[in-house]
């Protein structure tokens, strides 16, 4: 069938195309987009020509979909009407990378999340970047009684700190924009706008240190500037002595360096998620649905697609105002 979706021309270019793609065959829908939703690190890399997997020019990114089933094929379990999320399509007439900018996308029934009544499309549409979140959130383990320092307040950090929030434990947080720490106090947490040393800084609202780091920035050698902010390891006999964790959230196009004489002495866990699986995608929405994560407020703004060019250019120059933007399709 003939829809539309968003493609990578080149570096720094992208354009609302026509584009086609198969029925669907055993096991697959075409799910009718309502919204997508932008990973502004992964996407801003994909632009920049920096990601490795990316297939060439022309291809249809984002990985985030969410809209109503209009087709399905033969042994099919979900069906016509129903509301659900998806990366993208899987086929089409040119390259995909992840296949989520699109109209109507072909997907298999194994990539398909059913939407709880009270998610809306438009808020199930960043249930990706919260997987992401929540899946880091998943190998940290925080406890109610830890604490949490957590550096960068992109959307992934933001997501992280609400989904490390749910747990109970005391989240503080920071970051070098002003807007950005404003937002994230917004939504109920504590932070402070990053200044010269982040290790004497988090150390006024930890002064025992924090249980997990998590570094968001997807910048590199943060780590090196605020791991001595983690909390120390008492050397007695306390039998299974836990150190603190470092998270390491977002994908890099670098090499991550962090200093070992200090991650040593506390012997620090270094963590780092590579996605997200299913049951993270289910489990954001769960939480969606329970008034636990407030995602959607993260979603700064809500466009056409053909508007797709000036969206990605003010991710990337105007990061103080915008978190993410979400395309409306239908």
């Amino acid at each position: 069938m003939q829809t539309q979706a968003i493609l990578f021309t080149s570096k720094q270019t992208a354009a609302l195309q026509p584009v086609s793609i198969p029925e669907p065959g055993a096991g697959e829908v075409i799910v009718q987009a309502e919204y997508t939703c932008i990973s502004p690190g992964t996407e801003g890399r994909l632009l920049a020509g920096t990601i490795v997997e990316a297939t060439l020019f022309p291809y249809i990114a984002g990985y985030s979909l969410a809209g109503k089933i209009i087709a399905v094929g033969a042994d099919c379990r979900f069906q016509v009407g129903q509301r659900v999320w998806c990366t993208g399509t899987s086929k089409a007439d040119v390259n995909i990378t992840w296949g989520g900018h699109i109209a109507h996308a072909l997907a298999p029934e194994p990539d398909l999340i059913l939407l709880p009544d009270n998610v809306s499309t438009l808020e199930a549409s960043i249930g990706r970047l919260a997987a992401i979140a929540f899946h880091g959130s998943r190998l940290s383990k925080p406890q109610p009684h830890e604490k949490v320092a957590i550096v960068g307040l992109g959307p992934i950090g933001m997501l992280s700190a609400l989904c490390h929030a749910a747990s109970g434990a005391e989240i503080i947080v920071t970051d070098r924009l002003p807007e950005r720490v404003k937002l994230a106090e917004s939504l109920g947490l504590r932070g402070f706008v990053a200044g010269d040393s982040l290790v004497e800084d988090f150390r006024r609202f930890l002064p025992n240190g924090a249980d997990i780091l998590v570094d968001a920035t997807g910048l590199p050698n943060v780590s090196g500037s605020f791991i001595p902010a983690a909390k120390d390891l008492a050397w007695d006999d306390t039998p299974n002595p836990v150190g603190a964790r470092l998270l390491v959230q977002g994908g890099t196009d670098f090499d991550y360096v962090f200093p070992h004489p200090p991650a040593f002495d506390r012997e620090m866990s270094i963590l780092l998620p590579r996605d997200r699986q299913p049951r993270d995608v289910a489990a954001v929405f769960d939480l969606m649905s329970r008034g636990k994560l407030p995602a959607a407020k993260l979603i700064s703004d809500v466009r056409p697609p053909a508007a797709a060019q000036q969206a990605y250019a003010d991710l990337r120059e105007k990061r103080h105002q915008y978190q993410t933007i979400a395309f409306k399709w239908s």
